[in-house]
């Protein structure tokens, strides 16, 4: 039996405690458990490490802006161990055929372990529900994906039982006037769209429905009466439309006022918001240079958990809070034994020092595109990963090779 030794946050509290591992499962929780293979961290927290819900790595089709291999790289040294890769590739994640091709590729060339989100743009199959890990529904038009009809949302969803994730926002409110800023976006795609769309959602949609990166509270707080489950992304709490990011900070929806970002902040610290993800959707430097011209999107999946736990650091967040809304919301929505320290359960920690804070800086990330909309803020970065109790990330740097990621859930239609 593998042992990990220290500070873990384990029911709630930091308690000094082993944790057994074998095959990669959490076997034995004990004060002390004997044994010859131990890791020793009398330093620093330990906690499960992220799982993120929403990426765009951009495979295949989109590689000159990220990849599998680039982009699971990322997470990895941001303390995200899981991913939920979305579908709106080329070709898009929409039939069994291009779910296996984008299934092959991260197999080869992912870090860490990984899912594949179903493009949900018609009834499907039994069969394609028990082997995908979630579905994505877009309701407004996005990078290769055209915007499906409201009215057969509530037919389409309503024999899933897996996570269905819905990208809500309004087709028909989306105004198209030539943009030059970020409040110009703003104004193109205001709050009421996305408020609009959800309003839909719950006066028409019966089954579980998870809403993408809310940009209004008021999208919070109608997802509530039906009890969708609501997330939102580290670039909606912590930069807004007013920051002088250009084109670098356009993405669906828009960053909104620097009143909302803390609205949305004190509703995740407080509870009502469920989850954090990243939505890492990058683009070439060359693709923001014109605004009007530019497409959205921004990278973030590697400063997302850093982030927050320099906002756990400031007393802005429990870490309680930060653990839950990280990993144990996210592993819980998506049925898998991820994101929590309990038997049975995959051994993915991360350990950090508070002490650690550092700027990001876009030279010292891994993502393709070379920049980062969080330039120069502070965070704290994890010193050490572990992803099914191997050691992944010692002192800052990756000690496993592309490839070691392992696809959930487990089926026998792909061995």
């Amino acid at each position: 039996m593998k042992v990990i030794s220290g500070k873990f946050f384990y029911n709630d509290e930091i308690k000094e405690i082993d944790v057994g591992i074998e095959e990669g499962k959490i076997v034995e929780i004990k004060k002390h458990i004997v044994t010859e293979e131990r890791y020793e961290f009398p330093e620093g927290v330990i906690i499960p490490s992220m799982v993120d819900m929403h990426v765009h790595f951009r495979e295949p089709g989109y590689t000159w802006k990220e990849d599998f291999e680039s982009g699971s790289l990322s997470a990895l040294h941001g303390g995200v161990t899981f991913y939920i890769d979305m579908p709106n590739t080329n070709p898009p994640t929409n039939s069994l055929e291009n779910f296996i091709l984008k299934y092959n590729l991260a197999k080869s060339k992912s870090y860490v372990d990984f899912g594949i989100a179903y493009l949900l743009d018609n009834k499907v199959e039994k069969n394609i529900e028990d082997i995908v890990t979630s579905f994505k529904i877009y309701m407004s038009e996005t990078t290769n994906v055209k915007p499906l009809n409201p009215l057969i949302i509530p037919e389409i969803t309503k024999d899933i039982t897996k996570n269905i994730t819905v990208h809500a926002e309004w087709p028909e409110c989306i105004k198209k006037y030539e943009e030059n800023s970020l409040n110009d976006h703003d104004k193109n795609r205001p709050e009421t769209c996305e408020i609009k769309a959800v309003r839909f959602l719950v006066n028409n949609v019966d089954g579980k429905i998870h809403i993408a990166h809310v940009s209004s509270p008021d999208s919070v707080d109608i997802a509530l009466a039906k009890k969708f489950t609501t997330e939102v992304t580290p670039h909606h709490l912590f930069l807004n439309k007013n920051m002088q990011l250009g084109a670098f900070g356009k993405v669906n929806p828009p960053l909104r006022s620097e009143h909302v970002s803390g609205m949305l902040l004190e509703y995740l610290s407080s509870g009502i918001i469920d989850v954090v993800a990243s939505d890492h959707s990058p683009h070439s430097p060359e693709e923001k240079e014109n605004f009007n011209l530019a497409p959205s999107g921004l990278p973030g999946v590697e400063t997302s958990m850093p982030l927050l736990l320099m906002e756990m650091k400031r007393g802005n967040i429990s870490l309680n809070r930060l653990v839950k809304v990280v990993s144990e919301n996210p592993g819980k929505l998506l049925n898998i034994k991820k994101g929590k320290i309990e038997l049975g359960y995959d051994a993915d920690f991360v350990i950090f020092h508070l002490s650690s804070e550092k700027r990001i800086k876009a030279k010292n990330l891994h993502y393709k595109c070379g920049w980062t909309p969080f330039e120069n803020m502070d965070a704290i970065f994890p010193d050490y990963v572990f992803i099914r109790g191997e050691m992944a990330i010692k002192k800052g740097e990756e000690i496993i090779n592309p490839g070691y990621g392992k696809y959930y859930p487990e089926n026998e239609f792909l061995k």
